[in-house]
């Protein structure tokens, strides 16, 4: 039986032949692996992931292969999106995660809208992002058949429409600051009674000299009144505000929204007093039979008089922070309610723990729990009157402990509070000022032409169908061409393939891309 016995030579052969045979499987399957692997550059910056990640997603930009195509780069192997880079990473990971997206904190919320958009992640997706975002819709609304009219509203309720539309926004502003300012000074001391007071002394020398003549005589007018500033400064701002509620009124596309809305009888209430109060001026009957019950209810609409501070509303649709600090309360509503009940809890808790102490010895201050609840509550907030409180030793260590609880809670809920203004406030900020003039000649007086299109910027309009909204991009010239063979076999369209994708203008898409905007 013989041996095969192998040399020193042959044992270094096989094991070269082994080692080469390691090395090129090693690299078939770092080639396969690579072949799997997609390079996304965004704006310069390579992203790396599988293609498996992304075909999770077959009904988006990135997962589908015949709509990433266009923008793919041979040169350099990799798919090129000239796009916003922060936000890719959440759209990224929204592959990798399987659904999850989160908006970055740093990134505009348009933008990232825009980018979502873009990416076709699908409506779905863009109504959650609108639900967590607080993002509405933008509602149509009726426009006047009258181009005249439609003009006159448009001056009225944008002052972004035009220059005499800013010129009277910024007017009504000042006479509301007027209104307010003459209100207020009109109750001093000084000035609350003099006009009355002289309009007394003229009834009582009138009365006196009937008496002395034995006369009946009518009692004129007094004069003095209406020489008094307030009441000329009145007189302008209502009148003012009248001639605005009127031409509003006109110009109203629907005059049963308008009766509807609560703002108009905000309106409509503070100019009323003044003239029911002009008419009791008026009436020529001295003071002493206008404070006779029969005028006891009209009197009373001049309290009403206050109604006019409500008009300060009108502000808060002018100045942009405002309006900002209006949604962020709106939205914290919830957080408010937890804080007024934090607060109140703590306060009865407090309260009835140092009513307790102090009973025995402080009764006449802390005669009940209610009483030392209010005294809580305003231990908690710092306030301090002064009014009441406790004078025992352990009265006071409660009260010590009452304020440190009270200004660690408020610190904690009003942090709540500051970081949802500044995600309201950082959302709102984003949002373009556009300056482009509203034009509404373009439309004919017609009952088809009756939507909100006309009164707002081109920006405006593009959101009307957002969630619906559908990327150009969607649709490129590869899949028209696709659409010829959809009723051919799969042969003729695969020898046309590659005459189609050298026909592509890779990288070229600014002419299929429109921007999408959206209202915050």
């Amino acid at each position: 039986m013989m041996k095969n016995i192998l040399n020193s030579s042959e044992i270094i052969n096989i094991q070269q032949v082994a080692n080469r045979e390691t090395k090129r499987k090693e690299r078939l399957i770092n080639a396969a692996s690579t072949q799997k692997r997609i390079i996304i550059n965004v704006s310069g910056r390579r992203f790396e992931t599988h293609k498996t990640t992304l075909d999770s997603y077959p009904n988006t930009l990135l997962g589908n292969h015949r709509k990433r195509k266009p923008y793919y780069d041979k040169v350099h192997n990799e798919y090129f999106f000239d796009r916003h880079q922060a936000s890719f990473h959440s759209i990224l990971y929204y592959y990798q995660s399987k659904g999850r997206l989160r908006r970055p904190q740093f990134v505009p919320l348009d933008t990232f809208l825009e980018e979502v958009t873009f990416f076709e992640l699908g409506s779905e997706i863009l109504n959650k992002i609108r639900s967590d975002e607080n993002i509405k819709d933008v509602e149509k609304i009726k426009l006047p058949r009258n181009r005249f009219r439609r003009h006159l509203w448009a001056n009225m309720e944008y002052p972004q429409y035009s220059i005499t539309a800013k010129i009277i926004n910024i007017v009504s502003i000042l006479m509301i600051f007027l209104s307010c300012i003459a209100f207020a000074l009109e109750t001093l001391p000084q000035y609350s009674d003099y006009y009355e007071k002289i309009c007394r002394q003229e009834d009582e020398l009138l009365t006196n000299e009937s008496l002395r003549l034995n006369l009946t005589i009518s009692y004129p007018i007094c004069t003095a009144l209406f020489y008094s500033p307030f009441f000329i400064i009145q007189t302008i701002t209502v009148a003012f505000f009248t001639i605005e509620f009127l031409l509003r009124f006109i110009s109203a596309p629907s005059y049963c929204d308008f009766i509807k809305s609560i703002l108009n009888w905000i309106d409509l209430v503070a100019i009323i007093p003044y003239y029911v109060a002009l008419g009791i001026d008026l009436s020529q009957r001295n003071l002493d039979a206008i404070q006779t019950s029969a005028y006891v209810g009209l009197r009373l609409l001049r309290i009403v008089r206050f109604t006019r501070v409500l008009k300060i509303y009108r502000v808060f649709r002018s100045f942009k922070t405002l309006r900002v600090l209006a949604s962020a309360v709106k939205e914290s509503l919830p957080d408010i309610f937890i804080l007024i009940s934090s607060l109140t809890i703590l306060g009865f808790l407090f309260g009835a723990a140092v009513y307790f102490a102090e009973n025995s010895s402080n009764g006449g201050m802390f005669d009940s729990i209610p009483k030392a609840t209010y005294w809580g509550i305003i231990t908690i907030t710092s306030t301090g009157y002064g009014d009441i409180y406790p004078i025992t030793a352990i009265g006071r260590i409660f009260a010590s402990l009452c304020a440190v609880f009270g200004t660690a809670t408020i610190g904690m809920l009003v942090s709540v509070l500051v970081d949802r203004y500044q995600r309201v406030f950082t959302r709102k900020l984003y949002i373009k000022e556009h300056d482009e003039s509203i034009e509404l000649d373009e439309y004919a007086d017609d009952d088809d032409e009756k939507t909100h299109a006309g009164l707002e910027p081109d920006w405006h309009n593009k959101l009307r169908n957002s969630v619906n909204a559908v990327d150009p991009d969607a649709r490129t010239r590869k899949e028209q061409e696709m659409m010829k063979y959809s009723g051919q076999g799969n042969e003729s369209y695969e020898q046309d393939q590659d005459e189609v994708d050298d026909n592509l203008q890779e990288n070229d898409f600014s002419t299929n891309i429109k921007s999408q905007v959206f209202i915050l």
